[in-house]
């Protein structure tokens, strides 16, 4: 019984909503004659379109034939134009006078493609689409497009309009046309403007100066963007002359030039390492690619004797999904700025693999250089502690700390020392360059072995810091005390340190966020070197006539050599000693409680209150929780900075999840079954003769 009272159940709401859809459509269709103004058209198609893309069920036949597809209400909608004529007749006026009205030629160079010259006028022309109101349908056929098909699912449906169904589309748009209606169909001839228009535009772009710079062309003219323009008014004349044969042939000879156009932008991508890499320039570059696509889109229609259905609506769909994308500020820079991301930290991985040591050799000179940067970072500690004491303005510390720290960082970098939490964010991309063979086992082997070298190349530069850091500040207290009676630190600053690291506050939040400000170090210090190649710097600095006068030609050559190898390790290094220094500032100054922690600073901080509170606390438990946070500030410093330049670095060379599962259950196997080899030159090393120098 209960069973027949839910089947009624259901057959009711069937029939309410089948009877809903037939009210909506035959009020929808009624209307279509009263619409005479070109934008009470516009509005009433947009409805149209929302109709047949309406969920909801039809009928009986329908709902078992095709489902809830929209392409089944599309048939639906032309069954009932076949029974009424009049309304039929109404909506073929309606659609042959929005063809007529509107520009076609629009439909084809501008819907779906960007419209500004650079990426950061092309971002600022999509927010300003999302925050004003949307404007009238007849302005641009772009808004016409969006509200016509505004569904992510709309590409879908209307590449699966089957023949059948367009032949009566098609059919529609013929239907009684008036001899006041003629010309409605403009859409052959704005196709033909179209391919000019859009010819013009990819050999204006190609020929630019950022792309023709970068190719292997002596003159520009031997260029295939130059060929672009004759490559299609050979075309065109065979078209207009009917000779079906030669349009075939100069349309293949035209489609030569656009695969030749192609192969030059590969060109292009080439040359980016040697010129750098700007983001308006991968911007024209992706535009030259959805120009070049869809010039050969139109020209597969044009040459078409009959119309084809499926390349239509193929043709319809991409400019459908297009046109949605060209709204969406995620997909511009997520298409424009990945290029430059991958660049960026290619560069960085050319830096990060001089941090990676492989030999007992290498290991033994990187604690050694480790043991230098933690040297000069005791001075550093005491500098600042200097700057603390002098009650400046927040403002002021913080510049005051942001120099020192910068002054400190370059110093260690000049010396050939190394600080051990800037390498995480700089080994990161490196590593990430040799994941692109993990497929094989030689491949994974050897990426795992990477993986072990590095982390044992951290655990040594940290290591080396922090042991060097703290008797150095020790030391240098000592002699203050020797010279003038008394320690740099007060008691008060001392207890101060020890409190700032303990276990149990905020500084392993503050020790993430310095991981942070370390990876965006990392990012300054490669997009340093993306300018300086994309700037022409070494050959600029080279001859520069200022530089001959005071250097000399071949010192001017080594100021250009000097900056080439050190512009990447200087920004870095004084980008993070001023992110260290002005950020706590900064925050405090915004309300903000979020200061850093860096291991080797906090160790020398440490070391130095170490004589000011005496041998006795250091068997007190507040000593032990601050050595106990010191360990993870370190760990957090080094993991965060790390993983974050690592997941970049993935992004941008397209690393799948199945390999990155891959690679960790391979790393998991190898730290089981050699553990001590993460942390000591134990086992198998690479010879040196393989690795070149690696210097720190």
């Amino acid at each position: 019984m209960f069973t027949k009272i839910k089947a009624f159940r259901n057959r009711f709401i069937q029939y309410k909503r089948s009877s809903k859809v037939h009210s909506d459509l035959d009020v929808l269709l009624g209307s279509a004659a009263e619409q005479k103004q070109l934008e009470d058209q516009l509005q009433w198609l947009v409805r149209l379109l929302q109709w047949v893309r309406y969920e909801g069920a039809v009928d009986a036949h329908i709902e078992k034939e095709t489902g809830r597809l929209p392409v089944a209400r599309l048939r639906y909608l032309l069954m009932v134009l076949e029974r009424n004529p009049l309304w039929k007749k109404s909506v073929a006026v309606i659609l042959r006078t929005v063809v007529h009205e509107v520009s076609g030629l629009e439909l084809y160079t501008e819907t779906g493609l960007p419209r500004e010259l650079g990426l950061w006028s092309e971002l600022s022309d999509r927010l300003m689409m999302k925050m004003l109101p949307t404007p009238p349908l007849d302005h641009e056929l772009g808004y016409l497009f969006w509200a016509l098909f505004p569904e992510k699912e709309d590409p879908l449906w209307v590449a699966s309009i089957d023949p059948a169904t367009f032949e009566r589309l098609v059919e529609l748009f013929n239907y009684e046309v008036g001899t006041d209606e003629k010309d409605w169909n403009r859409f052959g001839m704005d196709l033909e403007d179209a391919l000019v228009y859009l010819v013009i535009q990819v050999r204006a772009i190609g020929l630019s100066p950022a792309i023709r710079y970068r190719l292997d062309k002596p003159n520009f003219r031997d260029s295939a963007f130059f060929a672009l323009v004759r490559g299609l008014e050979e075309f065109m004349n065979a078209y207009h002359a009917g000779d079906r044969n030669l349009a075939l042939e100069k349309a293949s000879r035209f489609r030569m030039i656009i695969w030749e156009c192609r192969r030059e932008m590969a060109q292009v991508h080439k040359h980016l390492d040697e010129y750098g890499v700007s983001v308006n320039l991968v911007f024209q570059m992706a535009r030259l690619r959805t120009y070049l696509q869809r010039v050969d889109s139109l020209l597969e229609i044009l040459l078409n004797e009959r119309v084809d259905s499926k390349k239509v609506t193929s043709f319809l769909s991409k400019l459908i999904e297009e046109n949605q994308d060209l709204r969406s500020i995620s997909s511009l820079l997520s298409q424009n700025v990945s290029l430059l991301a991958r660049k960026v930290v290619e560069r960085a991985a050319e830096t990060g693999e001089h941090y990676i040591t492989r030999t007992k050799d290498e290991y033994r000179r990187m604690l050694q250089a480790a043991g230098g940067g933690g040297a000069l970072t005791a001075i550093t500690v005491y500098v600042k502690t200097g700057i603390l004491a002098l009650g400046l303005s927040s403002f002021m510390e913080g510049v005051f700390a942001s120099m020192n720290y910068a002054l400190s960082f370059v110093a260690i970098h000049l010396a050939g020392f190394t600080l051990g939490t800037k390498q995480p964010a700089m080994t990161a991309p490196a590593l990430a360059a040799k994941m692109q063979d993990v497929d094989s086992e030689k491949g994974m082997n050897d990426l795992v072995t990477d993986i072990t070298h590095l982390i044992r190349s951290q655990v040594a530069a940290i290591a080396g810091n922090v042991m060097f850091v703290v008797p150095c500040v020790i030391l240098i207290d000592a002699l203050f005390f020797v010279l003038f009676g008394g320690h740099l630190m007060s008691h008060e600053k001392a207890v101060y340190a020890f409190k700032s690291v303990d276990i149990f506050g905020p500084a392993l939040l503050f020790a993430a966020f310095t991981g942070v400000l370390l990876w965006f170090s990392s990012l300054f210090a490669g997009w340093a070197d993306n300018w300086f190649a994309l700037n022409s710097l070494r050959k600029t600095l080279a001859r520069s006539p200022t530089l001959k006068a005071v250097f000399g030609k071949r010192g001017a050559r080594s100021v250009a050599v000097f900056f080439e190898n050190n512009i990447s390790g200087l920004v870095g290094n004084i980008s993070l000693g001023i992110l260290l220094g002005m950020t706590p500032e900064i925050m405090k100054f915004i309300g903000l409680h979020l200061d850093v922690r860096h291991v080797t600073l906090s160790s020398g901080t440490l070391g130095g209150a170490l004589p000011v509170l005496g041998v006795d606390f250091m068997k007190t438990w507040d000593f032990w929780r601050a050595v106990i946070g010191i360990f993870f500030i370190g760990a957090l410093n080094v993991l965060v900075s790390f993983g974050m330049a690592l997941w970049v670095a993935i992004k941008a060379r397209g690393i799948n999840p199945p390999q990155r599962k891959a690679i960790r259950q391979a790393v998991m196997k190898r730290f089981f079954s050699s553990p001590l080899s993460f942390f000591l030159p134990v086992g198998s090393t690479v010879p040196k003769s393989s690795n070149g120098n690696h210097g720190h």
